[in-house]
């Protein structure tokens, strides 16, 4: 089978497993998401780069959240590459959810894909190659991270080993370019795995390279000029990302200390495992489920069984590594990464870095059976075994059917009374109330249908002066609040009923219509999921 044929039939394949795998997404895709916070927040980002990139790119990464904060894109993942990959179907007018749910499903099948080529080039097997795509299309990590689109975004992870090894085979320069255009895409999807993948390339690629000793012109340049195109794809994200550290500071080593994982943490599936939710439910820990599956493991350790070769050498190592650094301040190699590597001081959660275990076991699990299918001198029997082994690896990653939180498809009336009432002024500034991250994410969410500037936010940081900003809000709508919506230039205030207990809404409105720096602009009923109550809109005038 051609390399061309083999994508096209893989790329069905995961896509099929994907629909499987993930059901019943596959039946809520304009409307339905885990929940009411992230995904609502990676929502805005993927609106936000189609809504900024054809008016002003210059400023993609000054987004309208914590106004006036600047850079504020960079304080979580930017999804550069997945934002421009959807553009076109924003510019369409396709719904904003129905787009984030095709965002977020196609990581899990064209990380299938990468794998599948790369295990396909390297074992020349298409059976092992296919069952090693299963490794990291579909593990438990995956469905335990389903809030986090940006977590599933991995598909250039194994591009950029792929384009290693056809560099180290060739040294064409065109090589050298796609590693690096791969590693600056896997950056610009997900900084997260972007910075973990250096140092794993570091040893894997490094051993590869120890091994083959000769370092021909040719193999130099191209290395050469992968370094140079990754850094020259980053340089405005690295600038934003820069700036935004200035603000928000860095994680603290007590609050990574907290998200780094342990040993036991590798027999954790989530909850939802069909298989094995309930037996291991006593290794669970918050963020740190990282149960690769017995199967792969059972195969990688097939695949590392001596004699090793340089690759396979390589990627145990890499193995390794990838379980050391997730293991955070628990393991030996985080605490320096941490003090001389700066990125590592935005990352909050080294157990993260299992997700690049289950590569490592991907690769190292194509070689196992590619392995056990070379001793089967028939080729029916190649064919049922591997099956069997897909199968096998399927259900242990099977998971119960997800709930799905059921996300508004229009926005509320008040913000078109705000537009309206806008008129051809320049873009105004909005503050909502309540503030909270559930209420954030909505209005950030909101906000792709109106793209003014917002006072609030939902973000992996929250900038100083939002925070001063909330604090602020107590004994709101008291002269110490209302100054400090002030202070950033606040022209409208949005009052959400919806997110007010109790009869806070109906105390609240009559102290706000009977101030003199309040204009009653709109009022109208907004009714969700959980609730029926009303929003209040009021333009801010000066004192």
């Amino acid at each position: 089978m051609s390399t061309r044929r083999f994508l096209a039939a893989s790329l069905v394949l995961y896509s099929l497993l994907t629909v499987v795998m993930t059901y019943p997404q596959i039946l809520h895709m304009p409307d339905g998401v885990h929940d009411d916070g992230d995904p609502l927040m990676v929502t805005w980002v993927l609106a936000w780069v189609a809504h900024q990139l054809p008016r002003a790119p210059a400023h993609l990464f000054d987004a309208n959240i914590f106004y006036p904060e600047r850079n504020t894109l960079a304080y979580s993942e930017t999804l550069i590459v997945p934002g421009i990959a959807a553009a076109p179907l924003h510019w369409l007018g396709v719904g904003p959810i129905f787009i984030h749910n095709l965002v977020f499903l196609s990581g899990f099948a064209l990380s299938g894909v990468g794998v599948a080529l790369l295990v396909r080039r390297l074992t020349g097997d298409t059976g092992a190659a296919i069952v090693a795509g299963i490794v990291f299309a579909f593990p438990p990590y995956r469905i335990d991270h389903y809030a986090h689109l940006q977590l599933q975004q991995t598909q250039f992870i194994p591009l950029a080993l792929l384009a290693f090894h056809r560099l180290l085979d060739s040294g064409r320069l065109r090589d050298g370019v796609l590693l690096g255009a791969s590693v600056a895409g896997q950056m610009l999807s997900c900084m997260y795995y972007g910075i973990f993948l250096l140092p794993y390339m570091a040893v894997v690629c490094g051993t590869m390279l120890i091994a083959a000793r000769a370092m021909p012109r040719e193999r130099i340049v191209a290395l050469l000029a992968a370094v140079a195109v990754a850094m020259v794809v980053m340089i405005p994200a690295g600038r934003a990302y820069l700036a935004a550290r200035e603000v928000v500071g860095e994680r603290g080593r007590t609050e990574v200390a907290e998200s780094s994982a342990t040993w036991r943490n590798y027999l954790a599936p989530p909850e939802l495992n069909a298989v094995y939710g309930k037996v291991f439910a006593r290794f669970m820990q918050p963020e740190r489920r990282l149960f690769p599956g017995f199967v792969a493991v059972a195969l990688a350790i097939v695949g590392l069984w001596p004699p090793l070769n340089a690759v396979r050498l390589a990627y145990g190592l890499g193995l390794l590594l990838a379980f050391d650094v997730s293991l955070g301040f628990n393991g030996l190699l985080y605490p320096a990464l941490y003090d001389y590597f700066l990125p590592f001081k935005a990352l909050r959660i080294p157990a993260r870095m299992g997700l690049m275990v289950g590569f490592s076991l991907a690769i190292l699990a194509g070689y196992g059976v590619a392995r056990i299918a070379g001793r089967l001198r028939s080729a029916s029997a190649r064919r049922v075994t591997v099956g069997a082994l897909g199968i096998l690896m399927l259900a242990e990653y099977a998971s119960k059917p997800i709930e799905l939180w059921k996300a508004p498809l229009r926005p509320p009336q008040a913000y078109a009374d705000i537009m309206r009432d806008r008129g051809d002024s320049p873009t105004a500034v909005l503050f909502e109330f309540p503030t909270g991250l559930i209420e954030d994410a909505s209005y950030s969410y909101y906000s792709t249908f109106h793209w003014q500037w917002l006072v609030n936010g939902y973000s992996g940081f929250f900038p100083p002066s939002y925070r001063r900003l909330v604090t602020a809000m107590p004994d709101f709508p008291d002269e110490r609040s209302l100054d400090a919506i002030r202070s950033h230039g606040v022209r409208y205030l949005v009052i959400h009923g919806e997110y007010l207990r109790g009869d806070r809404y109906k105390t609240l409105i009559p102290q706000l219509d009977r101030r003199p720096d309040l204009t009653l602009v709109s009022r109208h009923p907004w009714a969700t999921a959980a609730k029926h109550s009303e929003i209040s809109v009021y333009r801010m005038t000066s004192r």
